[in-house]
């Protein structure tokens, strides 16, 4: 079929230069499209496409939108998700340099990780993508301020033209901060507010680093907001304890939380998908069979050790049917007198202090039998202030001691 000679003129110029043609057209980009466009600014590697990338996209899109318009948000947002699966390049490098080109440059953010450096490298990403010869051609009143211009905060600036070789008139835009989980924000403030993996797997074992990453999303960000109702938090990370941030506020009662929860795989964390109906999406019960296939599965769940694999790929900080353990391999004892040959004992308590809600105090007392079994004589856990808390261990340990010795 012959097409038309202005036809085929249009088509030839949309395929050797779309960037022209989305410009002239007035067209307005997605995030998703955005995401596409300017993948190879960013990253080295070819661009992936999957249905969470759009899920994910759409969502923050969203989000963005209510704000730009100083609607009153719905939600604050966290997603659970495993590593490698370009969380941080959708939520922390792409998504604010697209809500300052489609939404509005007027916009502030805070953006924040476990460590300043890695706060550092997507905001300098994010900030080369404005910089690029790309987007200037597709949003050429951008730009970044020239002397409000460092990694850790630069400033959006839109230029106005209103004479032709006239200089143009500068209009301060807004700005992205970016620190550590437990830095400084004194005088800053965000439209937008995006935590991005407040916690790695090290810190994660570490009570004193866990109440600080805690302390820091709970009593500092939310103090940080420009406007308090309509400020939106965008929480994203692998689960990594089950107090953790993600854990410890979606305990919280009344707060309203739209939780995206999407483990690496479903066969054995299919209960864990939220919102359910995601699960629909996952093919041969992986998320992304390209990033996260099942071979690539095997190797990490044997680098990162059952409980490792649970939390970040499963996003269920314990493993399905026990870590060392076996459910499946427990035996229930009624009474003492079956058990022979205890070879050693000991009481072990893993002490928190919050009254009411937080982190458990959990102990177990625990048995080593000559034979290689393991028995389990008592379990306990609450959530008690340190008074009752130094009562129960006292209480339980002069009873069981006095039971069992």
């Amino acid at each position: 079929m012959d097409i038309p000679e202005n036809e085929a003129e249009i088509i030839q110029n949309a395929l050797s230069d779309p960037i022209r043609v989305i410009r002239e057209s007035g067209m307005r980009l997605s995030l998703y499209q955005f995401l596409e466009i300017f993948w190879s600014e960013v990253s080295v590697d070819d661009f992936k496409p999957n249905w969470h990338v759009e899920l994910l996209c759409a969502e923050l899109e969203n989000m963005a939108r209510r704000v730009g318009k100083n609607k009153p948000k719905k939600h604050d947002l966290i997603i659970n998700i495993p590593p490698g699966t370009t969380k941080t390049i959708i939520c922390s490098i792409m998504f604010p340099a697209w809500c300052w080109a489609e939404v509005g440059y007027w916009m502030r953010f805070i953006t924040a990780s476990y460590s300043a450096t890695l706060a550092l490298e997507s905001a300098e990403k994010s900030r080369d993508l404005i910089r690029s010869d790309k987007f200037e051609a597709l949003y050429p009143e951008l730009g970044i301020k020239d002397d409000k211009d460092t990694k850790s905060n630069f400033r959006c600036i839109k230029k106005e033209y209103k004479y032709p070789g006239a200089p143009p008139r500068i209009h301060n835009g807004g700005n992205r901060y970016s620190t550590s989980v437990g830095g400084t924000l004194t005088g800053f403030h965000g439209h937008i507010l995006i935590i991005d993996d407040p916690l790695n797997p090290q810190q994660a074992a570490s009570e004193k680093e866990l109440e600080t990453a805690n302390r820091w999303m709970e009593q500092t960000l939310p103090t940080r907001k420009t406007d308090k109702a309509v400020t939106a938090t965008i929480l994203v990370m692998q689960r990594l304890h089950q107090d953790d941030p993600s854990g410890r506020l979606l305990e919280k009662k009344g707060k309203p939380i739209k939780h995206i929860c999407l483990p690496g795989q479903i066969r054995d964390y299919k209960d864990f998908v939220r919102p359910t109906e995601f699960q629909e999406y996952y093919k041969d019960e992986l998320l992304d069979p390209v990033r996260l296939n099942w071979a690539v599965l095997k190797e990490l769940e044997t680098d990162l050790g059952q409980y490792g694999f649970a939390g970040q790929i499963g996003q269920n900080p314990a493993p399905p049917g026990g870590g060392m353990f076996k459910i499946d391999n427990i035996e229930v004892v009624d009474t003492m007198e079956a058990i022979r040959g205890i070879g050693r004992s000991v009481r072990y308590w893993d002490k928190a202090a919050t009254q009411g809600g937080g982190a458990y105090t959990a102990g177990v007392k625990m048995s080593i039998l000559k034979n290689g079994k393991f028995l389990v004589h008592n379990v306990v856990r609450g959530q008690w202030g340190t008074d009752k808390r130094e009562a129960v261990i006292v209480k339980l340990r002069n009873l069981m001691d006095l039971i069992l010795v």
